[in-house]
């Protein structure tokens, strides 16, 4: 949620000079409530079309034929690292001997189809020969492979692979951070205000898996019932701020917060359900690194820039132990501090104190900062204290948010949305596993929020926000079924081994996110707009009558 009260800067009354003339549409569209959620529209339908145009071959190619490698030193005298092949130090059979040799060494990127194919068999002859069968081959994606001058090892993905791997755990930073302000200071705080969006995201997580599962029950795509439990929040939100002032803003607070839930609930699923062939060292690693990072907390560390150190050997020993890698982003998340380092008290004293020394400086009141000591002493304190009456994870959550929405979630659908269309759209939409997605996200979505939320009211447990109609709860329950970003990254993890079932996947996504929105606009816009809350009552509070 938006933190911009619309308060005036000391840059309110100037001339515009020509580069914020130019930047001008720029940086209105991001103030956009929706500006996240038309981009990654845009960006959707770019992969669409990129993917089905006659320079199809170049979209595969640069995001899922091109490989990029980490290459490192490794000493030869221990051999691969036992975590991932689980032999002893320095152990090579002749198969082993003969995959290295056959094994390119092309550390930056390469789309040469049949040196994919040789670097695929060298890596998964050596993986056979250290595990001894192929299952136990397999079994570990995230292995290191030796290359040709050993004793170098490498670890490649395709271009794909590391934008769901890397880029997207700091997505799901940022989302972790969102979760944890809600929950200590946010909509999610109070146990009243709370209770409604909660209840709605568990009706809204349970509806759409129950569906799912019916369908697919039996059958090999049974893996993809967490596909549609999950909410996009800039698409729902987006279409909510679209629709402008006929939607109190007490719902839009519901939908946001229950995006938040939603979105906890997805990344339990993600960790908890998604996750195979543990490697407990590396979780062990990771768990060490976590404990450090609260220790940081709890002596009340505020330099941000350790925490995101400590941040990369913690996606790394979370990436290596076989949970998503993004989950590291949430455990980082959840130990950034939330407390300030000064109260309202002491920054209004402190600051007011510093504009005193600023004014009186000089008797000219237009004299220039830079030509004298005292002013910018001044102004250097007031930053200071906007940094310490700020919490990390305020400031973190400031900065990396338009990243998030405006360069990792387009790219991340970029990537992801390009679903080549074989055949009619009925012959893709019309199996067991595209229909649970498009009628779990369609229906399942509403009627799960809507039960939920009428059963916490009826119980007394909540009540609807000031201003909201059980017609607005639907509504915003339809919008709720925009899947879209989750939907897809759960997909990606389900579907990992069924290209097939993943373009089903994908193309159900994206056809029930588009229904929805459209439905769920259709059913907010037939709503009688009521009077505005007053200011002190936004948000789901709880009427205490």
């Amino acid at each position: 949620m938006s933190d911009d009260h619309h308060i005036p800067t000391a840059e309110h009354d100037l001339k515009t000079e020509p580069g914020e003339r130019l930047a001008r549409p720029f940086t209105r569209f991001a103030k956009l409530s929706s500006s996240g959620g038309i981009v990654l529209l845009l960006m959707t339908a770019v992969a669409m079309i990129w993917a089905n145009s006659k320079y199809a071959d170049t979209y595969f190619e640069i995001f899922n034929q091109t490989e990029t490698r980490i290459t490192v030193f490794h000493n030869e005298s221990h051999g691969a690292p036992a975590a991932d092949y689980g032999d002893t130090p320095g152990a090579h059979d002749a198969d082993a001997e003969h995959a290295q040799d056959t094994t390119h060494d092309i550390i930056d990127e390469h789309a040469d189809e049949q040196t994919d194919a040789v670097i695929d068999d060298a890596t998964h002859a050596v993986a056979d020969a250290g595990h001894g069968d192929d299952e136990a081959g397999s079994q570990d994606a995230h292995a290191w492979a030796p290359v040709k001058d050993y004793p170098y090892w490498y670890m490649g993905h395709s271009t794909a692979a590391w934008i769901n791997d890397l880029l997207m755990a700091i997505f799901f930073l940022v989302v972790g951070l969102e979760i944890k302000r809600e929950i200590l200071v946010g909509e999610l705080a109070s146990p009243k205000r709370a209770a409604l969006p909660i209840f709605g995201a568990i009706g809204g997580m349970i509806g759409p898996a129950l569906i799912f599962a019916g369908l697919n029950m039996g059958k090999p795509t049974i893996n993809g019932w967490g596909i549609p439990m999950a909410t996009d929040i800039a698409f729902a939100v987006g279409i909510l701020a679209m629709l402008g002032s006929r939607i109190p803003n007490s719902l839009k607070v519901f939908l946001t917060s229950l995006a938040i839930v939603d979105d906890l609930g997805a990344l339990a699923v993600i960790a908890v359900f998604y996750t195979d062939h543990l490697q407990m060292n590396y979780l062990g690693y990771a768990g060490i690194i976590v404990a450090i990072l609260a220790v940081m907390n709890i002596l009340r560390v505020r330099w941000i820039t350790m925490y995101l150190v400590m941040g990369i050997p913690l996606w790394y020993c979370v990436y290596m132990s076989g949970v998503h890698a993004t989950i590291a982003g949430v455990l980082l998340a959840l130990t950034i501090p939330a407390h300030a380092r000064v109260n309202a008290v002491n920054f209004v004293f402190s600051t007011r104190k510093a504009l005193d020394v600023f004014a009186d400086a000089h008797d000219d009141p237009q004299a220039s900062v830079t030509t004298s000591s005292e002013r910018r002493a001044a102004v250097n304190a007031i930053m200071k204290n906007s940094r310490q009456v700020l919490p990390p994870l305020h400031r973190i959550e400031h900065v990396l948010h338009p990243w998030a929405a405006f360069i990792i979630i387009p790219i991340f659908a970029l990537a992801n949305a390009g679903i080549p269309i074989h055949g009619g759209v009925i012959e893709n939409l019309g199996n067991a596993s595209s229909m649970g997605i498009i009628l779990g996200l369609f229906l399942g979505k509403p009627l799960g929020i809507g039960i939920m939320c009428f059963i916490a009211v009826k119980l007394g447990i909540a009540s609807l926000p000031t201003g909201v109609t059980w017609r607005h709860i639907i509504g915003a329950a339809t919008l709720a079924g925009i899947g879209f970003t989750m939907a897809i990254f759960i997909a990606n993890l389900a579907f990992a081994k069924s290209p097939t079932d993943l373009e089903h996947a994908k193309l159900a996504i994206l056809v029930a996110s588009a229904i929805s929105a459209v439905v769920g606009a259709a059913l907010l816009l037939s709503c009688k707009s009521g009077p505005e809350p007053e200011p002190e009552t936004l948000g789901p509070l709880v009427n205490e009558d």
